[in-house]
């Protein structure tokens, strides 16, 4: 094998496994990941003057009509499982060489600070709901209505910058990094 080969190889071998590693990792720390989403967002529900939230674990709680409430950061409520497939494509494409690995490393954060910010909004959304209309309405409709609109907007913003991020520049077909 020649050595423009053999380092080819071995830089679509490394994205590979950074691209299962990583995932893999985010996977096996979600607690770790929804419990930091919940203290981020009881820290922005208490600035935004909404309530005085906490954070317990992966909770959100604030005190709503004398009695303590809020919701949980669960794997469908966190960016983890979202977080995965731009890493994977990213890699993907740096293997391939599709794309340079610093380009794929900024579109991955870029996509990922832009997918948290989301994701906050949308809490606080169900925040705001809960404190509006009470916590029995609040799930039934906010965090299904509201927080699916926000959502969806933010997902289709995700995959837009993220297309924009690695399609972005002339074409490489194969000569990334070079």
């Amino acid at each position: 094998m020649s050595p423009s080969r053999q380092g080819a190889w071995w830089r679509a071998a490394l994205a590979g496994v950074v691209g299962v590693a990583l995932p893999a990792a985010t996977l096996w720390r979600w607690h770790d990941i929804a419990s930091a989403e919940a203290w981020l967002n009881a820290r922005l529900v208490s600035a935004a003057g909404l309530a005085d939230a906490n954070s317990i674990g992966t909770a959100v709680v604030f005190p709503l009509d004398q009695r303590w409430v809020g919701f949980t950061v669960s794997t469908g409520y966190s960016v983890v499982m979202l977080l995965i497939l731009p890493i994977m494509l990213a890699s993907t494409l740096v293997g391939f060489r599709r794309i340079s690995a610093p380009r794929g490393m900024s579109a991955v954060a870029l996509t990922a600070g832009l997918l948290i910010v989301v994701n906050q909004i949308r809490m606080v959304a169900v925040a705001v709901a809960m404190r509006i209309w009470g916590h029995q309405f609040d799930f039934e409709s906010s965090l299904v209505l509201i927080g699916s609109i926000i959502a969806t907007v933010g997902l289709i913003a995700m995959t837009i910058l993220f297309m924009v991020l690695v399609g972005h520049g002339r074409r490489t077909l194969g000569t990334a990094g070079r």
